[in-house]
Parts: C-alpha cells; sequence; structure tokens
C-alpha cells in the first residue's frame, strides 16, 4: 500500500490486484484501478497484466491470514503463475521483494523459495529489479513489544487477521510503554540494517520509474543490535527500559517442533532465530544505484511516536 500512495502522489497509473472486494475503497480514493485476483488463481493474472509496463511484486506467506496461504500455493506455484502472466502480457519490468541471502543455508521454505522465485525471475527473460529486502523496522521493533511502530500504518504486517503474529502481538503489544521491558531475540548483540516499509516503497517507485537491473542488497543507513534499538526507544519514549532476551536456541527448537503442526508458526520463529543470529548490512550500491534517502532508526521512531501525540495517546 505504501508504494501504491507514492506513485499515485507522483501521478502514476496504478492497477492493483486484491484479493477482497472491501479493500476496493482504499485503491478507489487513491485514484487507482483495481482487480480482483489472487497469485494462485491463473486465470485473474492476465487481466491484471494486461497493458502494463511495470510489475511490483510484494505478496508474500510470511504471515499468512488464511488456511490456503501456504508457502508452496503462494510463493513457488503462485509466483509462477505471475511470472508467466507477466511475460505473455509483454510486461517491461517486473519488481520482486526477496529476503536476505543468508551466510548459511535456511531450514526455512519461505527463505529458500523466495530464493527460488529469484531464479525463477533472473531466467525468465524479463527485465528485473530483485530488492532483498532487510529486516522492517516496521515489524522488528513492534515485535520488541511496542505499538509506535504500528502508528499510522493501515495494513501492518504483524496484524493480518486470523494470524499467529497478530495473536502473539496482542499479548506483548503494551510491554515497552506498559512494563517498560523490551524484548529482544537471542542475546541481542546481532546487527542488522534495520529498514522501514516506506524506504523499501521509495526504491519501488525509484526501479519503476527506470535505473539499473540486477539484484539488490536494501537495508537502512545503520548496522543496528537489538540493543542499540532498546537505546533509541529510551531517548524517544524518555523511560529506561529493562530487556528480556529470548535464548536463540528457544527460537531454533520452537520452529523445528511447530513445522509438523503449523509452518506458518514456525516460520515465525525462524525468522526469530534469523534476527538472532545472522547479521546482515547495507550495501552502498544500492543507494547510490536509485538515489533513495534512508531514514534512520530514530527518526522512524520518532515519526511514529509523533503520530500518537498528535493523536492524544
Amino acid at each position: 500500500m505504501a508504494a501504491v500512495k507514492q506513485l499515485r502522489a507522483q501521478g502514476r497509473a496504478v492497477r492493483a490486484l486484491i484479493r477482497r472486494p472491501e479493500s476496493a475503497q482504499r485503491f478507489i480514493d487513491l485514484g487507482a484501478e483495481f482487480v480482483i485476483g489472487d497469485l494462485t488463481q491463473p486465470a485473474t493474472l492476465s487481466a491484471a497484466c494486461e497493458g502494463v509496463k511495470q510489475v511490483i511484486a510484494t505478496a508474500n506467506t510470511s504471515v499468512p491470514s488464511r488456511s490456503g496461504d501456504t508457502f508452496e500455493a503462494v510463493e513457488r506455484h503462485g509466483y509462477r503463475n505471475l511470472v508467466r502472466a507477466a511475460s505473455q502480457a509483454g510486461v517491461e519490468r517486473i519488481i520482486y521483494i526477496s529476503v536476505p541471502r543468508l551466510r548459511r543455508e535456511s531450514s526455512s521454505p519461505f527463505f529458500r523459495l523466495k530464493l527460488e522465485t529469484e531464479e525463477l525471475i533472473r531466467t525468465s527473460g524479463l527485465d528485473h529489479v530483485i530488492f532483498r529486502a532487510d529486516v522492517f523496522m516496521d515489524v522488528a521493533f513492534a515485535m520488541m513489544g511496542s505499538g509506535i511502530p504500528l502508528r499510522g500504518a493501515e495494513e501492518a504486517t504483524v496484524l493480518r487477521p486470523f494470524s499467529f503474529s497478530r495473536n502473539h502481538f496482542e499479548k506483548i503489544k503494551d510491554s515497552i510503554e506498559g512494563r517498560q521491558t523490551a524484548l529482544i531475540p537471542g542475546d541481542g548483540k546481532v546487527r542488522h540494517a534495520f529498514i522501514c516499509v516506506d524506504d523499501v516503497a521509495r526504491f519501488i517507485v525509484a526501479a519503476a520509474a527506470g535505473g539499473p537491473s540486477g539484484t539488490y542488497t536494501l537495508g537502512g543507513p545503520e548496522a543496528l543490535t537489538f540493543l542499540d534499538v532498546v537505546r533509541i526507544f529510551e531517548k524517544v519514549i524518555g523511560v529506561p527500559l529493562r530487556v528480556k532476551k529470548t535464548p536463540a536456541v528457544v527460537f531454533r527448537i520452537l520452529s523445528q517442533l511447530l513445522r509438523p503442526f503449523n509452518p506458518a508458526a514456525a516460520n515465525i520463529m525462524y525468522i526469530n532465530y534469523f534476527g538472532a543470529t545472522e547479521e546482515t548490512s547495507n550495501d552502498p550500491a544500492t543507494q547510490a544505484a536509485f538515489q533513495v534517502p534512508l531514514t534512520t532508526a530514530e527518526a522512524f521512531l520518532r515519526g511514529k511516536y509523533t503520530i500518537g501525540a498528535a493523536a492524544g495517546k
């Protein structure tokens, strides 16, 4: 949705693929077209791609909101359907949001299938831009136990209906503001180039306007630990925080135990394990290629905090 808003602000024509008719009004209000469809329903994708110059592919199953959104159904077969429809429609460029490339092989089917789709796109003959996006501030900072990072968000990932992440977030959302306790994965010393959703949208818009093709690492301007983020929260809200750490091994064990019964929940546990153990960093070449200014973690949190202050929260 953030990319749609930015594209429409520039006067660009946008056609959105949406699943539910009740979602249409938000796009109508922005002056965007919409098509009812689904990656898992190939017949709906021809109409979505007809006459389109660029396809922006951000759909993912990291936090599924319905039982049919399996990794195989969406990340493998759904994206095969989309790439095929884009090729047949003569789409000029596909812009795909992927995941960081890990230093060791991932046991997560979500991560593996994202990289498989990258290869599908690279060999499709379509001009493409693949962004391997780092950890989102909006998600990671919220899951530390705070509603501040979600202020102003219309469709926050962690709040998708009927999802494991939403149920978990409802239990922890007041931890920082209410109990002055920040929840962090692992020892909190692993660094990430956290990036906010709005900055990811800016890169998408820049890629839709032109620029080079290829695969790019996409991260924020700083390599921060979760402990660094705790200190930033303290500066923004003006309250000292306690830190509650969950050992990385706990997430790994939970991921393994949950996999046969709830693959989506197992994947969330794996993402936490990744956050606790795998360092990531930005690539300055990405910013140089697309000329997008990046938002610091402090600026992001202060901006979100201000939203609450203006609303009297």
